[in-house]
């Protein structure tokens, strides 16, 4: 990362990175994944490994980016609430997916200091921007252009019905092609 964009701010990199600056948000996710690194932390479940959390982190983050109006709140809370929200979803959908009682799970404060804090370094950097390209590459190669379609309509902050109307679809079309979207994404 250059300085230059070091020296931003979130608000000028969102900007930036809605008009499809993929340096921005390489810049934005290195400021944020230490943060979603520990959120991560929380959220450790038995079938679920903590990259896999971490990357719900980093979808909630892109989704924070994209909503992001600077209207209410500052982007770092406004962030921190999408992350957080990501990562729960992710977990109850890894909950209502087991069959066993919760006694067999591991309490999350044994876990909580499984991820230390850290400061991204610039290899740290280099390497997340390398594994941000790989992740958009392998998001376009694994999904359908109405899957797509959906996706940033949804990331975009539109609900199914008005999906459905953008795209003259049913919003069970949409409903499903964004269940598609969450199965094939998991397994990148």
């Amino acid at each position: 990362m250059t300085r230059a964009l070091q020296n931003l701010t979130d608000e000028t990199l969102i900007l930036a990175a809605r008009r499809g600056d993929d340096s921005a948000v390489t810049e934005l996710v290195s400021r944020y994944l230490p943060m979603i690194r520990r959120r991560a932390a929380r959220y450790y479940l038995p079938g679920m490994d903590a990259e896999d959390v971490v990357q719900e982190g980093l979808i909630g983050l892109l989704k924070a980016i994209r909503l992001f109006d600077g209207q209410q709140s500052a982007f770092p809370s406004f962030a921190s609430v999408c992350v957080s929200s990501t990562m729960a979803t992710a977990a109850k959908t890894a909950l209502s997916q087991k069959s066993r009682p919760l006694s067999d799970y591991s309490p999350l404060d044994e876990l909580a200091g499984s991820f230390a804090e850290r400061l991204v370094s610039p290899e740290e950097e280099i390497i997340i921007a390398e594994q941000m390209e790989e992740l958009y590459g392998k998001i376009h190669a694994l999904l359908s252009s109405f899957e797509q379609q959906v996706l940033t309509l949804y990331l975009s902050g539109h609900s199914y019905l008005e999906i459905s109307q953008l795209l003259r679809t049913s919003p069970k079309a949409v409903d499903n092609a964004l269940q598609r979207v969450r199965r094939k994404l998991r397994s990148v």
